[in-house]
């Protein structure tokens, strides 16, 4: 997953996710809500709380002059069957001309995340979770830009749909799946104070994310078997869409940025391979498109008696 980013408003996620904890059911980890398994996204977070591994992940992205290279990964891990944390990490490199500061290499701020699930309908293939995220400002290369003096706190609700619930006249629809993620990320310092003494406003953000894929691996087991190769039984062509929107009444002039993502995951059993484009999704964002890449395990599924199973 890529990083991007009212007491009222984040009090009414909370909210929202309390709801749902009337009606909790056991977590499953790999993204499970019967016959239905959400993948791992790359730009947003999935509804699961398991224990997982991104590792290595990747990111190019171009803009004008200059070109960023990201390399990270995350590491999911179950500290109950319910409760999760992940720890998130990315190494930032940016080539750009010298009369434009040169290239910049360093460590961004790292983010934990606190997730616990609440809801799954097998019936429905629908799967709720709230969480948490906070970054830590200041840990990584802040002299050099790349990272954040001050961090920020994100309350989040998550959630996940699938489509087999349609009647069986409309199967070809059926493998169909939504999820996504709402999120106030609310800045830890309202006002900064840099090296050269200068001040600036930190804003809050509203970060809203989505995803719709088509599951081949579902079509083949739970509607037709098409006859279609082994490799293409285990793809599942994915759209993503990611926005950050200033919420805060003095934004410092920030404005609203935001990427689509079209792409493939290789769904493997204990193991997923994604790559998807990066299209800048506002003036904002920009006018070049990037790629993200990312490996993912399941390490429920590679180590079930030790690294993928809860703590407690």
């Amino acid at each position: 997953m890529i990083e991007t980013q009212q007491p009222a408003a984040a009090l009414s996620v909370v909210a929202v996710g309390a709801a749902l904890l009337l009606a909790a059911t056991t977590a499953e980890a790999h993204g499970i809500a019967g016959s239905r398994i959400f993948p791992a996204t790359l730009t947003i977070d999935d509804p699961a709380v398991g224990d997982e591994l991104s590792l290595p992940g990747f990111v190019y992205q171009p803009s004008g002059p200059a070109t960023e290279y990201d390399f990270g990964g995350e590491w999911d891990k179950r500290l109950t069957e319910n409760f999760g944390l992940a720890f998130n990490s990315r190494y930032r490199v940016i080539r750009q001309p010298a009369d434009a500061g040169g290239n910049l290499y360093g460590w961004d701020d790292p983010v934990i995340t606190a997730k616990y699930h609440v809801f799954t309908s097998e019936a429905h293939e629908a799967m709720a979770s709230i969480g948490v995220q906070k970054e830590f400002g200041g840990v990584g290369a802040t002299d050099h830009g790349l990272a954040d003096g001050a961090g920020w706190t994100q309350p989040t609700l998550y959630f996940g749909k699938g489509m087999g619930d349609l009647p069986a006249s409309l199967g070809l629809l059926r493998p169909f799946a939504v999820t996504g993620e709402l999120g106030y990320q609310r800045a830890d310092e309202r006002t900064q104070t840099f090296a050269d003494g200068s001040l600036a406003n930190n804003p809050d953000f509203w970060n809203i994310g989505f995803s719709i894929f088509y599951d081949l691996s579902y079509l083949r087991s739970q509607v037709k078997d098409y006859d279609l190769p082994e490799f293409a039984n285990h793809l599942i062509p994915i759209v993503e869409f990611s926005y950050s929107t200033p919420a805060s009444a003095s934004h410092a002039g920030a404005t609203t940025t935001g990427s689509i993502a079209p792409g493939l995951l290789y769904e493997g059993g204990s193991y997923q391979i994604g790559i998807e484009a990066l299209i800048p999704a506002t003036r904002a964002s920009g006018n070049q498109t990037g790629f993200i890449a990312q490996l993912h395990f399941y390490l429920d599924d590679l180590f079930p008696t030790t690294l993928g199973k809860p703590l407690f």
